[in-house]
């Protein structure tokens, strides 16, 4: 595989549109090294992820001490680092992660960007029609024709920075994970996906958040607020499709579920 002998494979479990390997590699030319293998799969693809992109902006951000470092990459998928370390399974304070998310919107500006609309659309083309209905409809026109501009400058973001793609080194260091979804974007956005996905306060975040970025507390939390709705959205949209490309019934609830908070709100 890309130049290397595999010793050994095991599958990584959590990730949700990833379904990766766990890897250790050996080459003619190097000692035996751990990898993941992330993969062009019929689940990448169903949820826009574009590994060639991932390979990019994992390369453009190097050296960076808080990812993965890519190491090869083919028309199948891409290898990189594997991080030492254990899971989060809570997220770490406010101030902590707003420290990390500032991190992340002072690397270098991706080519791309995330245009909400387009993903919303791409998830939409993948759900079974059986969930398409009359209530759905309503809510994609409302958030179609509702979609903020807080007019803050696009910068780089991870757009899925929650604990579980945190690992905390032996050192005490944390590492971020699963760079899929990075691309440009609107910060605020950004900001609302790692506040929903933390279960973090707003008003406390947006304090932190101007702390290690600069910038007005309450209009950073005031666009938050605007954009936590669209995390609704997607994530419904999400879960949508993830339970017609497996088939499961766990997902469909979840996008109910949402799909119920949208329209009553």
């Amino acid at each position: 595989m890309a130049g290397f002998d595999v010793l050994r494979a095991r599958p990584l479990g959590g990730g949700l549109s990833n379904r990766c390997w766990q890897l250790e590699l050996q080459s003619p030319s190097s000692s035996v090294r751990q990898a993941v293998w992330r993969p062009v799969s019929a689940a990448s693809q169903a949820f826009g992820v574009d590994r060639e992109y991932e390979y990019r902006l994992l390369s453009a951000m190097q050296p960076c001490p808080f990812a993965p470092r890519p190491i090869a990459k083919t028309s199948a998928g891409i290898l990189v680092e594997w991080i030492t370390g254990e899971v989060c399974v809570h997220a770490p304070s406010s101030a902590v992660l707003m420290a990390l998310q500032a991190r992340i919107h002072r690397l270098p500006l991706p080519g791309w960007r995330l245009a909400v609309r387009q993903r919303a659309e791409h998830y939409l083309a993948v759900i079974s029609p059986e969930d398409h209905g009359e209530e759905l409809a309503s809510v994609c026109a409302h958030y179609f024709s509702h979609i903020p501009h807080s007019g803050f400058p696009d910068t780089c973001c991870h757009h899925d920075l929650g604990f579980y793609n945190l690992i905390q080194r032996p050192c005490g260091e944390l590492a971020v994970i699963d760079w899929e979804y990075a691309a440009a974007g609107d910060p605020m956005l950004d900001l609302a996906f790692t506040v929903q996905a933390n279960h973090l306060d707003v008003v406390t975040a947006a304090q932190h958040y101007c702390r290690y970025q600069g910038g007005d507390p309450d209009l950073v939390s005031e666009a938050v607020q605007r954009w936590l709705p669209w995390c609704d959205f997607l994530a419904m949209l999400w879960y949508y499709a993830g339970a017609n490309l497996w088939q499961d019934d766990t997902y469909r609830i979840e996008a109910k579920a949402l799909l119920a908070k949208l329209a009553a709100a």
